[in-house]
């Protein structure tokens, strides 16, 4: 990909508040990265309710949108209800990041 080819932070965070207002709403945020070896211009962070935990979504080397959960020390313990509510946040956090490489993809 070229630089262009490439989102800006400019456009990560337009994309990510036009699906929050049209698609559908996600405690996300986009942050810059401050780290000059990483690819992109920043990560999406979706926060997690029934966990403890963070998805983030960012860009790879070959343009393709990946997501991370971040890493967990404890076990997790909940009812059904939390996983089903856990479930549908990672649901979610899947769904943006495919809308992010739709649009990543139409830059290309």
């Amino acid at each position: 990909m070229t630089p262009r080819d490439r989102p800006t932070l400019a456009d990560m965070t337009s994309w990510v508040h036009h699906y929050d207002e049209h698609i559908a709403a996600t405690p996300a945020r986009v942050v810059a990265h401050g780290d000059p070896t990483q690819e992109g211009p920043g990560i999406v962070l979706v926060y997690l309710k029934y966990a403890p935990a963070a998805v983030y979504l960012q860009l790879d080397a070959n343009g393709k949108w990946t997501a991370t959960l971040t890493e967990r020390t404890d076990e997790l313990t909940g009812t059904s209800l939390d996983l089903i509510g856990l479930g549908e946040e990672v649901t979610a956090a899947g769904r943006l990041c495919a809308y992010l490489q739709e649009r990543t993809d139409a830059l290309v």
